[in-house]
């Protein structure tokens, strides 16, 4: 794959007045719940609506880049640590409007570095803010608390918390919701929770059905979205290193996750 530094759309703004940008943080505190293939899909999919849509990948495990068949790259390390520019770090993922600022293992030693000289929450907003000419910036994150997940959120306009649909998940929304209120009460961020989405959605099985019914009565039922059921075609979009819009954009997965598209796109 060719690398490239994007500099013929992503600039760094060199005066005030750029139209904001809406920024995005898929987040939650446990892991298998289809963080990645929510941010991926849902960034992908703004993507073909026209607009300018950059992912970041802040999970070690760089999962975003193997969802769009890229190789991992230390993109967030050289971002956050060695002080790069946003457009020297920033992929083509060879999809229009669609564009990836890359991680890896590395980014693990990027927090543990940024712990060492006193973590700043605002570092993530600080280093990508003068970006121009992006419409939405889309999160994914690690399921770990400790830094670069509250950095995001800080940095993020709205906030998505996915969680399969079976009782032990459910637990990281409870505990999602809980480092949203402290980063609003004690950091003053100023963002809100777009919704929890419900994933992994089987309405065969008991638990399922139970476990949405619980979070429509637990949480407002407003803020409950409408729930991605269980396919195993979103897991073989990321073998594939293709996203559901590639592979099998009529399929119900892809009905589901368009409604979520469009929720986001209705937020502006």
């Amino acid at each position: 794959m060719t690398v490239v530094n994007c500099r013929d759309l992503l600039t760094v703004e060199k005066n005030e007045g750029r139209v904001k940008m809406l920024t995005i943080t898929v987040a939650s505190q446990k892991g298998g719940v289809g963080k990645t293939t929510t941010a991926v899909t849902l960034a992908h999919g703004l993507a073909l609506k026209g607009c300018q849509v950059l992912l970041v990948d802040l999970d070690p495990q760089g999962q975003c880049a193997i969802s769009l068949g890229m190789k991992h790259e230390p993109g967030i390390y050289r971002l956050l640590v060695d002080e790069q520019s946003p457009v020297d770090v920033v992929r083509k993922t060879g999809r229009k409007g669609l564009w990836l600022l890359p991680g890896n293992k590395r980014t693990a030693t990027a927090q543990i570095v940024l712990y060492a000289e006193g973590f700043n929450l605002g570092v993530i907003s600080e280093r990508l803010a003068r970006l121009n000419g992006v419409d939405f910036m889309v999160f994914d994150t690690a399921p770990s608390v400790g830094g670069l997940q509250e950095a995001a959120i800080c940095a993020s306009d709205l906030v998505i918390v996915p969680t399969a649909t079976n009782y032990l998940c459910t637990e990281g929304v409870v505990r999602t919701m809980e480092t949203l209120a402290t980063l609003k009460t004690r950091y003053g961020w100023q963002g809100s929770m777009l919704g929890i989405l419900p994933t992994f959605f089987d309405s065969v099985t008991t638990e399922s059905r139970a476990t949405l019914v619980d979070l429509r009565a637990k949480y407002d039922d407003k803020a409950i979205l409408k729930p991605i059921h269980r396919a195993t075609v979103l897991e073989q979009c990321a073998a594939e290193g293709l996203t559901i819009w590639e592979k099998r954009s009529r399929s119900r997965a892809a009905q589901e996750y368009a409604a979520l598209v469009w929720r986001v796109s209705d937020a502006t």
